[in-house]
């Protein structure tokens, strides 16, 4: 079995795990200052991401055009979405939206009494991303690496909504600071398993179409002339 995954695989894991890490020791003691607030070094990290999961969504659309004649709409569709996400996070958009007009007048969801007042637009967009799942299945199913990277995504994803859901009401100062930050560190953790996959596709889509690699050969003038019959050596005897 392909065992191409692996180097993707890897170098995001090692992402995932360092990030973090870094910007926690960057601020010690006050390790949650670049990780659960907004516009800081962590949301950059996961803007950057969504980026990186845009364009390679784009050229993933421009090799199947150029290639298979696949369906590009979904792809397009999903460069269009990450690119959305990036700038969300990088301006933290929703939040504006947020604390600008829905929390200070109350607005809720009804059936949501635990999310606080205006918090529930990221749930609207889970929903919609949810929506467009099965398209997106169907675009990645034949590569099982890119399927099983998306499924990890979509995980991660769903549990960082949920937390992100939760009233920081209902916690302590300190419990918030712990839950902000895992969310936020899950909330990359998904960013990067959405990327994987995207990574996964293209590379599997140029394995099938590029032509294999050929041992290189020197150019004529390096090779070594061949020696007349006229000069070759006498046979012993002769």
């Amino acid at each position: 079995m392909s065992r191409r995954w692996v180097p993707p695989a890897a170098a995001l894991a090692a992402v995932w795990l360092v990030v973090p890490a870094v910007l926690a020791a960057a601020r010690w003691p006050r390790w949650w200052d670049y990780i659960a607030q907004e516009m800081t070094p962590m949301t950059w990290v996961q803007s950057v991401v969504l980026v990186l999961a845009a364009a390679g969504a784009l050229l993933v659309a421009f090799v199947l055009r150029r290639t298979s004649g696949g369906r590009t709409g979904v792809w397009w569709l999903l460069a269009a979405g990450f690119a959305a996400l990036a700038l969300d996070e990088r301006f933290a958009l929703h939040e504006r939206v947020r604390d600008g007009y829905l929390a200070p007048r109350g607005v809720t969801v009804p059936f949501l009494p635990w999310v606080a007042p205006g918090d529930f637009l990221v749930m609207g967009l889970a929903v919609v991303g949810l929506a467009l799942l099965p398209a997106v299945w169907r675009a990645v199913r034949v590569d099982t690496a890119s399927r099983n990277a998306l499924a990890l995504g979509v995980l991660l994803a769903v549990v960082a909504v949920g937390m992100d859901s939760i009233d920081p009401a209902t916690w302590t100062v300190a419990a918030e600071r712990v839950q902000q930050s895992l969310e936020e560190v899950v909330e990359l953790g998904s960013g990067l398993a959405f990327l994987a996959a995207i990574v996964l596709r293209l590379t599997g889509l140029l394995a099938a179409h590029l032509p294999p690699a050929v041992p290189h050969e020197p150019p004529a003038a390096a090779r070594p002339a061949p020696v007349p019959a006229s000069q070759a050596a006498p046979r012993a005897g002769s």
